[in-house]
């Protein structure tokens, strides 16, 4: 990081670092950085030089430092930091110096994001109060997702209904929204949140909402759509026919698997043709529930990888036996791979010929590769039954393709 500091470097690169990398530099600079800094404080004119010597790890040094920390901008979040200096002099000559810039109206976008990253320090919950009356922190919905979160969490504590629904209302941030509505959805009317783009606050509304179960039965979340079945069988109703009678689409298939028993699986099987590949896709996962594991096993080829990946999930629960023929360089590469899942998922020796195979494959040696060193460092290290004669020749005839460090020990245990 001192490279940051030299002559050459301009000021720019200063006003890129976050406000957890100030917090990380001034960390690294007091702990492997000694600095001969001037007595004349006024010759540091550079930020870069400023800042070193702001975090000396000499207190008087820091705190010599502060005034020139105010007149530079960029250096603000440093200011913060050094609010909450272990030194009492320095603190308390900081948050003096604080107080004052935090009045200028550019103040809040460098003094903010690092003061709700330090509330958790000794006194950080102090400096927050006294920054308040100065730069409201519900004042400033557009701060980075990390920073957004932070200030709905502390005004969450200090219990402020009212700037956390400011904030809910004009943020985007995704996080700090999931956290803004999840404390809110308590303490409001629960029905303006079953439109939340979130699907555990649309659950939560629905639970506190159960009259509106019904709307949900089509939502394209799984756990909003076992919500609404739930609250739909609890009101007296099945959901299964709602189902039935929409079927069509990829969510009224999940919808009946999730909802609907065995019989109903005759009025899927077509849809595992259809030109669709979300519905195909749904068709599968579907039948998986019921077991119909053979239907869906000539899809393993599908043009579709979403198809293809719901597929293996069937043919793993079924424990389908090992199909080599899915490597074949004719197969696309969303086909070759899963049928290394599925090799991979048999037994260790299945396993160890499918890496060997696909060493030399353009798209999956990386994978192969990376495959067969788990494979040398804890399954062979686990194997309790030896190599099937049948394997044996054909597996000892591959072991060149592997890494010398790997053939070696591959090679021993195949003895």
């Amino acid at each position: 990081m001192y490279d940051l500091f030299d002559d050459v470097v301009p000021e720019s690169r200063l006003w890129e670092l976050t406000a957890g990398m100030w917090i990380d530099l001034d960390a690294s600079i007091r702990s492997g950085h000694y600095l001969q800094a001037p007595r004349d404080v006024t010759l540091m004119r550079r930020p870069g030089h400023v800042l070193l010597m702001a975090c000396s790890s000499r207190g008087e040094f820091r705190e010599r430092a502060i005034p020139q920390l105010a007149r530079h901008p960029v250096l603000w979040p440093l200011l913060v930091v050094r609010a909450l200096d272990w030194a009492g002099p320095v603190r308390d000559y900081a948050r003096h110096i604080l107080v004052n810039v935090a009045t200028r109206p550019e103040a809040a976008r460098r003094v903010i994001p690092t003061a709700v990253r330090l509330r958790g320090r000794r006194g950080g919950a102090d400096l927050l109060d006294l920054l308040r009356p100065v730069i409201p922190l519900d004042g400033h919905a557009d701060f980075d997702g990390p920073t957004m979160r932070l200030v709905v969490e502390e005004l969450i504590r200090r219990g402020d209904d009212e700037a956390v629904r400011g904030l809910h209302e004009r943020m985007t941030a995704p996080g700090a929204l999931l956290r803004a509505a999840a404390y809110l959805i308590e303490r409001s009317d629960p029905e303006p949140f079953l439109g939340s783009p979130f699907a555990p606050i649309r659950v939560r509304a629905l639970v506190l909402a159960p009259h509106q179960g019904g709307e949900f039965l089509n939502d394209r979340s799984k756990i909003v759509r076992l919500t609404a079945q739930g609250l739909v069988r609890r009101a007296g109703g099945d959901p299964a026919p709602w189902y039935r009678a929409r079927l069509g689409s990829a969510v009224s298939i999940l919808g009946l698997g999730e909802s609907g028993g065995p019989a109903d699986a005759e009025l899927v099987v077509p849809f595992l043709g259809d030109a669709r590949a979300r519905v195909r896709a749904a068709a599968v996962a579907a039948l998986r529930v019921w077991g119909r594991h053979d239907d869906v096993a000539p899809l393993v080829r599908d043009p579709s990888a979403r198809v293809v990946r719901q597929v293996v999930k069937s043919l793993r629960a079924a424990t389908a036996a090992p199909d080599f023929s899915l490597l074949d360089r004719v197969n696309p590469p969303h086909v070759r791979r899963a049928g290394h899942r599925l090799l991979a998922a048999a037994d260790p020796w299945t396993r160890l010929k499918a890496d060997l195979l696909l060493l030399d494959d353009p798209d999956l040696a990386a994978v192969a590769s990376a495959d067969l060193r788990v494979w040398c460092d804890r399954v062979l290290v686990a194997l309790y039954r030896p190599c099937p004669e049948a394997l044996r020749e054909e597996l000892a005839g591959l072991l060149p393709k592997a890494p010398e460090e790997l053939r070696a020990r591959a090679e021993w245990v195949l003895r």
